[in-house]
């Protein structure tokens, strides 16, 4: 939104005018634009993490203590919603998040092998404080639990099938996870060591946090358009290569990118009401982004989940998938970076998300 001026010949007019300027509007500044990001889009993603994770904590003591396929069900979904709200957050992983390297704690690939042998291997303490000081980050995490909790719907008695040792995995697991989460919300409310929240940081003058989104944003859709789906499906110059899909028995790797896409929809232009960066983006950007990431939102729908069985079953689906979010990228890459004047680098991330 520009500055309206107003020419006249008549000076007290002109005089006039220039008094009354402060109460007219005017663009807004980075700093604001980022504060009202930070307020009203990024902390909202982690309090909705911390409260998830939370609500997985009590479904995994419940299916641990009175077992049921309802409870079973319980927990799976509140694993999926837990997943829905990591994924969110991955567009804004800037601060606290980079500072702790919070994806080793709760998403890292896993190792089948080694999470068996821990279970077996007596010796070791399976609580929280030693799944989260002491363990490797591929044998815990949101896919740890996953692969413990098993394929949804299968009717075994979950206190049957677990067994005491799983069961301690399985809450501490969980514990570790909302530990994690509630730790990031707070450095960014309320800061850590004494710091400012990482909300204030991140609109204080000198900050490099506008540049570290964007990188944030074009790492992230990269990842999703080319080193996942397009590796997958083989059109990056090399044969298809399915693994590039890390997906668990829960099939969820279609909802990550649905999530992913809801995360940079809440940086880049918020919700339909505006917010986001859009203030500094303009109309006619943010207008275009919003129609990529409708057509982005409609492809993920059209390709459904399991992805590893999509990428096999339907490819032209898949790759209207990840056209749509080159796509997105495109413009990110062009439009938004000339807009914004940001410096394009590597992410911080890069090389450290095990994918």
């Amino acid at each position: 939104m520009t500055s309206t001026r107003l020419r006249s010949a008549a000076v007290p007019l002109l005089v006039l005018l220039l008094l009354v300027s402060t109460s007219c509007s005017s663009d807004p500044s980075r700093g604001d634009v980022l504060a009202e990001l930070a307020s009203d889009g990024i902390v909202p993603m982690y309090e909705q993490l911390e409260q998830n994770a939370g609500s997985l904590v009590g479904t995994t003591v419940d299916v641990c203590d009175r077992g049921g396929a309802a409870s079973l069900a319980d927990a799976h979904a509140a694993l999926a919603d837990t997943r829905d709200a990591w994924s969110r957050t991955e567009a804004a992983w800037v601060g606290p998040v980079m500072n702790r390297r919070s994806w080793a704690v709760v998403d890292w690939p896993i190792n089948t092998d080694e999470i068996e042998e821990l279970i077996a291997d007596d010796s070791i303490a399976l609580d929280a404080d030693r799944l989260g000081k002491t363990i490797g980050a591929d044998q815990r995490g949101l896919g740890a639990l996953e692969y413990l909790l098993g394929e949804p719907g299968v009717a075994n008695d979950p206190l049957v099938q677990f067994g005491s040792r799983r069961c301690d995995y399985i809450v501490g697991l969980a514990q570790v996870i909302h530990n994690e989460s509630r730790l990031l919300l707070n450095n960014w409310v309320s800061g850590d060591n004494g710091e400012d929240p990482y909300m204030a940081q991140i609109s204080a003058e000198g900050s490099t946090a506008l540049d570290s989104l964007i990188n944030d944003t074009l790492f992230l859709l990269e990842d999703i358009g080319d080193r996942e789906l397009g590796v997958a499906l083989g059109v990056m110059g090399g044969d298809a290569d399915i693994e590039r899909v890390v997906e668990g028995a829960s099939g969820l790797a279609t909802a990550d990118i649905v999530g992913h896409l809801a995360g940079l929809r809440t940086v880049l232009i918020g919700d339909p009401a505006g917010g986001g960066l859009s203030p500094l983006l303009g109309d006619e950007i943010t207008s275009r982004l919003s129609g990529k990431f409708d057509v982005a939102d409609s492809a993920a729908a059209m390709v459904g989940f399991p992805l590893r069985e999509a990428v096999t079953a339907t490819p032209t689906q898949v790759e209207a998938l990840r056209e749509a979010v080159k796509a997105i990228q495109v413009t990110v890459a062009t439009e938004v970076v000339s807009r914004l004047g940001v410096t394009i680098g590597f992410s911080d991330a890069d090389g450290d998300t095990g994918a």
